[in-house]
């Protein structure tokens, strides 16, 4: 009987993975000569997908707010042999918004993939959270989901085409202790995201949900840090600056441009991520009692009713004489200057 159940069970899988394996074939695009918007494209995770993407014969289009470095990051893809757009642009803001989109489809004539990665990131106990500090991360996180696509909507559904591909994060799925304000806005961008892949369906637009993991890009330069700042600093440091807990940023932006040819509805970046999102929830009470076990080693808050505003990562270095923080300052401006363009 067991011997019978086992090979129905396996026969029922080779069916669902094999109507999987043909859907996702049947979803296939090609790149080539395709027009993609990539938000937050200067540097980063950003520029290291515009630079996936110009890998397969893509037109490029980039935003974000330092217009001096998206001139840099356009001037190196165009050395590199990309069709390139550029422009200043805090995608937070419809009028700017707007204004990045209109020059995209005046310099294209179409868009086809919009790559929603901006954002930013928080990191502090939650006792000392500023409500200023949640609020920008709401602004930062989501409405830069937000905005670009309500801008590129009406051309994709006129068009009856359209991928999007939302960057959210592992934080999106699960509690991480000292992320509260990070995964507040991660939270509401993955539930943006999975209601958009539900309702743009039936219109040909297939939207895709990334959750990755800490990425090696030199995010803690400009991550903002409150309560005990370089304690803070250093504990988000290490996760993101260690060979053993931080993913490789080239192999995600790889599996962003994947997801985008597919039209893939969630992808995970590594096993771990994909793991801990599954045993959130499968298993949220023993998740929850092994993320307070984290919590007690990470720096405790200040006194009851105490608040600190954010500051950004560059700025806690600045004023540091910790070695640690240095060492730890140091190996990520290494990491970053990975992706950023030359002068930066």
């Amino acid at each position: 009987m067991f011997r019978q159940i086992s090979a129905i069970a396996g026969g029922a899988l080779g069916v669902a993975a094999g109507a999987w394996m043909i859907s996702r074939r049947r979803r296939r695009i090609t790149l080539q000569g395709r027009v993609v918007v990539v938000t937050g494209g200067g540097r980063g995770f950003g520029y290291a997908i515009a630079r996936e993407f110009l890998r397969h014969g893509c037109k490029l289009a980039i935003c974000g707010r330092d217009g001096e470095e998206i001139a840099r990051a356009v001037a190196e893809l165009r050395r590199r042999g990309a069709d390139v757009f550029g422009m200043a642009c805090d995608a937070s803001d419809p009028v700017q918004v707007e204004a990045f989109i209109k020059g995209v489809l005046d310099t294209f004539g179409a868009l086809d993939v919009l790559v929603n990665n901006a954002g930013q990131m928080f990191f502090g106990p939650v006792a000392e959270l500023h409500p200023d500090d949640l609020e920008a991360a709401i602004r930062n996180i989501l409405w830069v989901h937000y905005r670009p696509t309500m801008a590129v909507l009406p051309h994709m559904r006129a068009r009856g085409f359209g991928r999007i591909v939302n960057i959210t994060s592992v934080a999106g799925k699960i509690p991480i202790p000292h992320h509260a304000a990070y995964v507040v806005g991660k939270y509401a961008a993955t539930g943006w995201s999975e209601v958009l892949t539900v309702e743009l369906r039936k219109d040909g637009i297939l939207v895709s949900t990334i959750t990755p993991p800490p990425l090696a890009n030199g995010a803690p330069l400009y991550t903002h840090f409150n309560g005990r700042e370089e304690e803070e600093f250093k504990w988000f440091a290490r996760g993101l600056t260690s060979r053993w807990s931080a993913s490789s940023t080239d192999r995600a932006a790889r599996i962003v441009v994947d997801a985008a040819i597919h039209g893939d509805r969630q992808r995970a970046i590594s096993p771990g991520s994909w793991l801990a999102a599954r045993a959130q929830g499968a298993a949220p009470g023993l998740m929850t009692r092994i993320w307070a076990g984290f919590d007690r080693v990470l720096p405790p808050p200040g006194p009851p009713g105490h608040t600190t505003k954010m500051r950004v990562g560059a700025e806690v270095v600045a004023g540091s004489a910790d070695a640690e923080v240095q060492a730890r300052a140091e190996t990520a401006r290494r990491d970053a200057r990975r992706y950023r363009p030359p002068g930066s």
